[in-house]
């Protein structure tokens, strides 16, 4: 394990994967069985089998690296841990453009996405 896990390597890592900029565990794992299945050397035309060994093990540093960094994350199993990160999660939702109501803004005005 590294002692200390750099930004710019885990969102070059994620890029590589083909991630966005959040991704729960089940997706990152998926993302990953997809490429090594794509990318395995035994999958690939003898022709392409040397970009394909360079591509897996590009594949399995960003994958392991990633996984380091979630499993070294320290979740808060407290009360107000988790109210605020479903405050969080469901706010995301409140005031998406395409399925929350819109957004109020100060002095009490509605921003609404459908011009209501």
């Amino acid at each position: 394990m590294q002692n200390s896990i750099d930004f710019k390597d885990i969102d070059r890592s994620r890029k590589l994967l083909g991630l966005g900029e959040t991704a729960t565990l089940r997706e990152i794992k998926k993302v990953y069985r997809e490429l090594v299945k794509r990318y395995h050397p035994d999958k690939c035309k003898e022709k392409d089998k040397r970009g394909c060994e360079k591509r897996m093990k590009e594949i399995n540093k960003a994958y392991k690296l990633i996984m380091e960094y979630c499993e070294n994350y320290r979740y808060s199993f407290t009360e107000k841990g988790v109210e605020d990160f479903y405050s969080r999660y469901m706010k995301g939702f409140q005031e998406d453009w395409m399925w929350g109501p819109g957004k109020i803004k100060e002095g009490g005005k509605k921003i609404d996405h459908r011009g209501i």
